[in-house]
């Protein structure tokens, strides 16, 4: 599947954002939104709305977009850890971009639970659910050892080309 999502990936990194929505919106209705397209889409619409905002110069509603995929990955990739994941990362970073921030802040927290709940060997999951809290000192240990432990996880399935990929690495750089 990542292979049909090369070129996107190529014009993502050129700045072509224009271009690389109206391919994600042609394998979306295409594909009836597989998962491993929409966790792209959903991070694109993202990172317009935080990052490119003024470079992307579509003419749609960049939050309405956001707010419609959200609602589409919950119903439809609600049971998936790293769905839970991702949505609940974005919706805690950014809660106002999906609706009342107060509601959104508490849903992404319990995505992020959801997330490490059916997955808690994964480290990054951990680490992001114990960060989306104010920690005592166990707990604050608890997060620096899954933040240790999370180099690995982030080399094994975010290492690949993409916005998506590119911001996880950034985000979680390893000294």
């Amino acid at each position: 599947m990542i292979e049909k999502l090369d070129y996107i990936f190529e014009l993502e990194s050129t700045k072509k954002y224009n271009e690389a929505y109206d391919l994600y919106q042609k394998r979306i209705l295409k594909n009836n939104i597989e998962f491993n397209i929409w966790k792209y889409y959903f991070f694109f619409l993202w990172s317009m709305i935080e990052d490119f905002n003024g470079i992307f110069t579509k003419e749609i509603n960049l939050q309405t977009e956001l707010e419609s995929q959200l609602k589409n990955g919950l119903n439809k990739f609600s049971k998936l850890a790293e769905f839970n994941f991702i949505a609940g990362y974005a919706v805690c970073i950014f809660p106002s971009k999906f609706g009342d921030s107060e509601k959104m802040d508490i849903k992404g927290k319990e995505m992020l639970k959801k997330a490490y709940e059916m997955k808690p060997t994964n480290s990054i999951y951990k680490m992001t659910y114990l960060g989306s809290h104010v920690l005592n000192e166990i707990g604050q240990d608890l997060y620096e050892k899954a933040y240790s432990e999370s180099e690995q996880t982030l080399k094994t399935n975010y290492n690949g080309k993409g916005l998506l990929n590119e911001y996880f690495n950034e985000i979680f750089k390893f000294n």
